[in-house]
C-alpha cells in the first residue's frame, strides 16, 4: 500500500499492510534540518522519513481551503496591524469597536470583556454568514503535491463554545459571563450554532474525502456538564452532516478528555485526532476504544514528555509499551506533533527506525 491507500483503507476502517504513522511539521523544526529536507513546506522531509502524509488543509504551504469563510457583512469593518509578532484587531461595528490583541497568534486580549461587548457581539453574529468557495482547484493542487504519499483532510472550526473561550471571551469572562447573564450567554452560543450548521453543510458539500473539526476540547477548561449541554450537540451536528455526505468525520481533540469519553461516543464521530496519552494528555489510546469502541480511529499524539523532553534513547521502548498488540489491529495512526517548537532530526528519525523494525 502506499500512504494514500493505507490512510484511506484506515478511515475507511479496513485493514492495513502496516500500522499507519503521519507526522506535523512547521518552520520551527524545518529550519534546523539540512537544507535539502526543507522542501515543500515539510512534505519533502516527510518523503525522506517514509512517513505517510496527512495533510491538514494546506498545512506550512502557501496553498490552502477558503470554504467555509466567516463574512461579518457590510455592518463590520475588521482592521488589522501588527508591531512585531504582535498584533491587534479592531472590529469597527454599528454597535460599537470591539478590540483583540494576539501574540505570537496567541490572545493576551480579548474582543469580549463585559456585558456591553458580548451585546455588541451577539448583534455582529446577527448579520454574519458563511460563505461557500469552489476549492476544487485547492484540492487538486494539494493532492498533486502529496501524490500517493497521503491524504489532505479539511482542518476547520472551532465550534462556539471552543471559540468563545480560546479567541473571543477568555476563560475568566466566559464563565463570569455564564454566571452573571446565562440567558444571553445562551442566546449567543444557540446563534452562532444556528449559523455554524450551515458551514457544516459547506463543509459537507466540499471536494475532500474527510473533514475534521478543531476543537482542542478539555476538561482543564470545559466541564463535562458544560460539553453536554454546549460541545457535544455542536459536534454531533457536524458529525451527522459530514457522515451523511458519506465522508470520515474526525475530531480534534488534544486535550484532558477521559472523563468525556462516553459523551464524545454520542456525538457519533468516527475518530480522534491527536489523542493524548498521559502525562501530558490524561487518555489512555485503548481507553478510548474501551469506552467508544473498536472502529474508533486514534490518531495518537506522542506524549511530549517522551517525544520532546525525554532522552532520545527512550522513544523506541516508550512506543514499544505504549502501542500494544490490540492498537496495532486498531484503526490507529501514530501522529507525533511538531508544530511550534523545533524538534531535532534525530528525534524524528528515531520514531522512523523504530517503524523500520517494527515491519521488519
Amino acid at each position: 500500500m502506499n500512504g494514500r491507500e493505507r490512510l484511506r483503507a484506515v478511515f475507511d476502517k479496513q485493514p492495513t499492510d502496516r500500522m499507519a504513522w503521519v507526522m506535523l511539521v512547521d518552520d520551527n523544526s524545518l529550519n534546523g534540518l539540512p537544507e535539502q529536507l526543507r522542501g515543500g513546506g515539510g512534505i519533502d522531509f516527510y518523503r525522506y522519513l517514509g512517513s505517510d502524509i496527512f495533510l491538514l488543509n494546506g498545512w506550512n504551504l502557501p496553498v490552502t481551503y477558503r470554504s467555509p469563510e466567516l463574512d461579518w457583512g457590510q455592518q463590520v469593518r475588521v482592521a488589522s496591524a501588527w508591531e512585531g509578532v504582535r498584533q491587534t484587531i479592531t472590529y469597527h461595528s454599528r454597535w460599537g469597536v470591539l478590540t483583540a490583541v494576539r501574540d505570537r497568534h496567541h490572545p493576551v486580549r480579548y474582543p469580549v470583556d463585559s456585558i456591553e461587548a458580548l451585546r455588541i457581539y451577539h448583534r455582529m453574529w446577527e448579520e454574519a454568514r458563511y460563505i461557500r468557495t469552489d476549492d476544487t482547484e485547492t484540492q487538486e493542487q494539494l493532492d498533486a503535491l502529496i501524490g500517493d504519499d497521503g491524504v489532505v483532510t479539511r482542518f476547520w472550526g472551532p465550534t462556539a463554545i471552543p471559540r468563545l473561550l480560546e479567541e473571543d471571551v477568555g476563560v475568566q469572562a466566559f464563565y463570569y459571563l455564564m454566571a452573571d447573564h446565562p440567558d444571553e450567554m445562551d442566546a449567543l452560543i444557540d446563534l452562532m450554532g444556528e449559523k455554524q450548521r450551515v458551514a457544516f453543510h459547506y463543509l459537507a458539500e466540499g471536494p475532500w474525502e474527510s473533514a475534521l473539526l478543531a476543537e482542542n476540547t478539555s476538561t482543564y477548561y470545559i466541564s463535562p456538564k458544560v460539553y453536554a449541554k454546549y460541545n457535544m450537540p455542536h459536534q454531533r451536528e457536524f458529525v451527522e452532516i459530514v457522515k451523511a455526505a458519506g465522508k470520515t468525520a474526525l475530531l480534534h481533540m488534544c486535550g484532558h478528555v477521559r472523563d468525556l469519553l462516553p459523551l464524545i461516543r454520542e456525538t457519533g464521530c468516527d475518530g480522534i485526532h491527536t489523542l493524548t496519552p498521559p502525562p501530558t494528555g490524561n487518555t489512555p489510546w485503548e481507553e478510548a476504544l474501551d469506552v467508544i469502541g473498536e472502529d474508533l480511529i486514534i490518531m495518537g499524539c506522542l506524549d511530549p514528555t517522551i517525544w520532546v523532553s525525554g532522552p532520545v534513547e527512550g522513544i523506541g521502548p516508550a512506543l514499544d509499551a505504549l502501542i500494544t498488540p490490540r492498537l496495532r489491529e486498531a484503526n490507529f495512526v501514530l501522529a507525533p506533533m511538531s508544530d511550534g517548537i523545533p524538534v531535532p532530526l534525530k528525534r524524528f528519525e528515531a520514531i522512523r527506525d523504530w517503524m523500520a523494525d517494527l515491519h521488519g
